[in-house]
């Protein structure tokens, strides 16, 4: 009867090896050259070859090259760069079928069951998108008005509570958004800003998509270092994340299941997605996807529009937006306040709102997408398993689109200018973000009640002042020239 034994030790491979002429010493070192020959060619060699007629990076500093596209190597990966609007619409709208897949990030997505945005699009991912697309839509949105507006409010009564002249409103703007999020999706509200529950979630959250957007790990590029190095370090924190982020979730959808099961009304996103026939798994994926985009470009940029609003020329136009919202409603301040989450009909403030998430870029080089078949474009074939990078920073700031004053935050730009794609931001193509709609409302709604409610100004002497770069906009702190 065959008997279990304990693997080798790594003293007992050693001595294994010094006994036998598996290792030898001629053989060890071939062993050797081999790994070195392996790991030099798959971070020098592409696995897709050069692309004809498309400009090369250098090995530094690729982003120096002014090309409305070029291509370049991460490792064995060959990337192409697209730099200029024109050229992304020309890619991911032209070619919007043969853009839809994600390189794969090892030992990550296979620890997200159903993870819409960084992964290829599969049959259930395809038809998640087309259930969020359909319970996101416009037509819908006059059931989800109630979950909203009361996140507003309170967060219009938290401000006024701290009686204080000054203080940092992202944090009550970050924990609004995401209660509106966890509204929409579960119909769930939560108790405010200290809400340890809600803290945690949101904690998990950011987690998982710091390691989904991180270009910093080499052995996505370098598969031979997938086997020489563990990764253990990031795939535990991937993996306690979304234990954590599913704990969570799991106790929002019970308390959902239960008020539905006791005859309750919920019109919320989960029990729209039933009616798609959806998994449990596809339902809980589809509502992660839309919580996992909340905290970061609706929240920032709430919070930059309020920053820019501090500055002398923000307090400026905030007279102004306040009398044109004012000027829509015949001058009743209340049906203004009401009718914020129900219409945009403040086309100075959807101008705003549509400038602001142009010229701050929250999302600079969107997800990576990949080719899923050769890709004729500009007299060149781009190949299959290509990866596709949107430069969406420098298009945004592109003169040749936008004109002469692109790097410049022109909040009436987009006055009387109706295009359906005014940014990328958003992302553009098949795989836009379903809920970029639901977004721009929610923006231009938290945008108005603060209007309407509160006068931002900027702090005097030594105090924090906004910081309103168009690319350093999150990388520090403005102060008081004079205290520095």
């Amino acid at each position: 009867m065959a008997s279990l034994q304990k693997p080798l030790s790594l003293e007992a491979l050693l001595e294994f090896g010094k006994s036998t002429s598996i290792l030898s010493p001629g053989t060890f070192g071939l062993v050797v050259v081999l790994a070195l020959w392996t790991l030099c060619k798959q971070t020098t060699q592409a696995q897709v070859p050069k692309i004809v007629k498309i400009p090369e990076a250098p090995d530094a500093l690729p982003f120096k090259l002014k090309n409305d596209l070029f291509q370049m190597r991460l490792g064995s990966e060959r990337a192409v760069v697209a730099n200029t609007f024109a050229t992304i619409k020309g890619l991911w709208v032209g070619h919007s079928n043969d853009l839809i897949d994600k390189p794969q990030q090892h030992a990550f997505a296979e620890l997200l069951e159903y993870d819409l945005p960084g992964t290829n699009m599969t049959e259930p991912i395809r038809r998640c998108r087309k259930a969020a697309t359909r319970v996101l839509s416009k037509p819908l949105w006059p059931t989800y008005y109630h979950l909203l507006e009361p996140s507003s409010v309170r967060l219009t009564k938290e401000l006024l509570q701290k009686g204080r002249s000054h203080l940092d409103i992202y944090p009550y703007l970050r924990q609004i958004v995401f209660d509106l999020a966890l509204s929409l999706t579960h119909g769930y509200v939560s108790t405010g800003l200290d809400d340890e529950f809600t803290d945690a979630l949101v904690a998990s959250i950011n987690q998982i998509s710091y390691f989904r957007a991180s270009t910093q790990r080499f052995r996505d590029y370098v598969p031979m270092l997938r086997f020489l190095v563990t990764s253990f370090a990031s795939r535990n924190l991937v993996a306690s994340a979304e234990k954590e982020r599913q704990k969570r979730l799991d106790v929002v959808y019970a308390a959902l299941k239960k008020r539905t099961a006791a005859g309750e009304q919920v019109d919320c996103i989960v029990n729209g997605l039933v009616k798609d026939n959806l998994s449990e798994g596809e339902i809980h994926g589809t509502c992660k996807a839309l919580l996992q985009a909340a905290p970061d470009s609706t929240a920032s940029s709430v919070y930059l529009v309020i920053g820019w609003f501090s500055t002398p020329e923000g307090q400026e136009f905030q007279d102004v937006l306040y009398a044109e919202i004012l000027n829509t409603y015949d001058g009743d301040r209340d049906k203004a306040w009401d009718m914020a989450f129900r219409e945009e009909s403040v086309e100075l403030l959807v101008s705003l709102f549509k400038e602001t998430l142009r010229l701050w870029t929250t999302t600079p080089f969107a997800v990576q997408r990949m080719t899923v078949k050769d890709v004729a474009y500009a007299g060149t074939i781009i190949p299959q398993g290509t990866t596709m990078i949107m430069n969406a920073q420098q298009a945004n700031h592109d003169e040749v689109w936008y004109g002469n004053d692109a790097k410049t935050f022109k909040p009436a730009r987009f006055v009387g200018n109706t295009t359906s794609l005014p940014h990328l931001t958003f992302g553009v193509g098949a795989r836009i973000c379903p809920a970029a709609a639901l977004s721009n409302r929610i923006i231009y709604a938290l945008v108005m009640r603060l209007v309407l409610a509160f006068k931002i100004q900027e702090e005097g002497k030594g105090a924090r002042k906004a910081n309103t770069d168009m690319l350093d906009f999150s990388d520090e702190l403005g102060r008081d020239t004079e205290e520095i």
